[in-house]
């Protein structure tokens, strides 16, 4: 019983489980993870772009308002464009015209200067007010940049670009000295295509982007063992209830090994008395029914004599009997089992008792309800079997009676019931868990093995057997053969 004992917890779960676990386990929190990862990249996007977009309107605004009520040139237009390149995290500001040449500096130095990489927006009024934005690499840092369309002029209120000469007309524009316009007016104002693109520092977004990037893979990985764990966990308990449930299963059969160990001993033991017994029994046994002969034929013609000896040969065939059934009971009871014929096993075993039941004019009756011809069986225990329950019934009924045998199906277990039921005398049900005791009766003539004999073979033959009883109402014995899976005998 050493193979039964429960196994260390490092041994329930095999390690093709586990990479089972693994396998499964890592792909779904890696696609969590990255799309966590996902997410918080396109969060950063929409807040530098929501940064630079608030940057941009601010500057245009700005300009709107001091071009307006001012009369600002491209001098102070620079000056504000400086001055608000001083915000935190803005690496520059520029305004560019359409063929590249930078208009305007937060780095006065680059005024002048041609941008190689100039942003295409189209020429499309859909893309007039459209804010854009890419990922530019400078030789310092990687820049987030925001551009549209510069249109300082125009305004909510008025619908569309504001003319320069109404303003001029309202606000005094005529006495502005021409000679401060330069070709930074010309080209916003009169020219179309001038951008102004926001340049933003990656530097802390990526520090952002980092520590939420730890933060997510930190989460992914303890979601992932969590997961692990309680996967693991749920298979160890299972693990744990299969080995409960085998150790109390190997100690239930244990308990029944101890227990028919123990009646093995008590078997061979009654076994090698009963042996002894019936040696020095049945001699003396044979001379005492071989006298009682002799005297009922010689005095003849003594009525008494004669029934006297034939009281003595019957009750020297009843201790033979009682010295039989305690050899068979004590006796191994080996199984072989075969193919048999249901109602030829029905029909055999009747025979045996035919002239009994004659005697106490008893119908036989038999009822075969199976849809099979052939059962899978020891013919000759089943014979033995039904030849004790009919003696049984036999000894229960009084002359007049009925014994009927009646098979039938047992579904879905591919298995075969026998009722053996008589109309006699009966028994209290208080009686019925003792009848297949050793040595139990109810009879003055019994011997008490007769139903036990029977309860073993038919546990030897994988079956059950129960009792239905009630006082004066008669027996009926069910007997539960249990067949193959897929009957071989089974006819179709």
């Amino acid at each position: 019983m050493k193979n039964q004992l429960p196994r260390p917890f490092s041994t329930l779960i095999s390690p093709l489980m586990l990479a089972g676990v693994i396998l499964v386990l890592t792909p779904i929190f890696a696609v969590m993870t990255l799309d966590r990862m996902e997410k918080l990249k396109s969060h950063i996007t929409d807040q530098q772009l929501a940064k630079g977009i608030s940057l941009i309107r601010t500057f245009e605004a700005g300009t709107r308002t001091g071009m307006m009520t001012m009369h600002w040139g491209i001098r102070r237009i620079q000056d504000l464009l400086q001055e608000t390149s001083l915000q935190p995290d803005v690496v520059y500001i520029m305004i560019v015209s359409g063929n590249g040449t930078i208009l305007a500096h937060s780095d006065p130095a680059r005024v002048g200067q041609f941008l190689a990489a100039v942003p295409d927006i189209g020429d499309s009024e859909e893309t007039a007010r459209q804010v854009f934005h890419r990922y530019q690499e400078t030789d310092k840092e990687k820049v987030f940049e925001v551009y549209k369309r510069f249109t300082p002029m125009e305004s909510r209120f008025y619908g569309g670009p504001m003319r320069m000469h109404g303003m001029h007309r309202m606000k005094g524009w005529e006495g502005l000295d021409r000679e401060k316009e330069t070709g930074f007016e010309r080209d916003v104002f009169h020219k179309d295509g001038a951008l102004i693109v926001v340049g933003l520092s990656m530097d802390q977004a990526d520090q952002a982007q980092a520590r939420l990037l730890r933060h997510a893979v930190g989460q992914g990985i303890l979601f992932f063992v969590m997961g692990c764990v309680g996967v693991i966990s749920l298979m160890i308990f299972a693990a744990y209830r299969s080995t409960k449930a085998r150790l109390t299963s190997a100690r239930a059969l244990s308990e029944k090994l101890k227990k028919e160990v123990e009646t093995t001993r008590h078997l061979a033991a009654v076994g090698k008395l009963a042996a002894g017994v019936a040696h020095e029994i049945r001699n003396p046994l044979s001379s005492i029914k071989g006298f009682a002969t002799y005297f009922e034929k010689r005095y003849i013609d003594h009525p008494d004599d004669v029934e006297t000896a034939q009281i003595m040969v019957q009750e020297v065939e009843r201790i033979n009997r009682s010295i039989t059934q305690l050899l068979e009971f004590a006796k191994p009871m080996a199984v072989e089992k075969k193919p048999v014929d249901i109602q030829a096993m029905i029909s055999h075993s009747l025979k045996l008792v035919a002239r009994d039941l004659e005697k106490k004019s008893i119908t036989a009756q038999v009822d075969i309800r199976s849809a099979r011809s052939r059962f899978y069986t020891d013919p000759d225990r089943m014979n033995q079997i039904l030849l004790n329950l009919y003696m049984n019934s036999l000894a229960a009924m009084e002359e007049g009676g009925t014994l009927t045998v009646t098979v039938t199906d047992l579904l879905p277990d591919n298995g075969l019931e026998i009722r053996v039921t008589d109309d006699g005398c009966g028994m209290d049900e208080d009686l019925l868990s003792d009848i297949f005791d050793p040595y139990f009766t109810t009879r003055p003539d019994g011997t008490g093995l007769g139903l036990s004999i029977v309860h073993r073979l038919v546990e030897n033959l994988g079956g059950e057997i129960q009792a239905k009883s009630a006082k004066n109402a008669g027996t009926t014995f069910f007997i539960h053969l249990f067949g193959p899976k897929k009957d071989s005998s089974h006819e179709t």
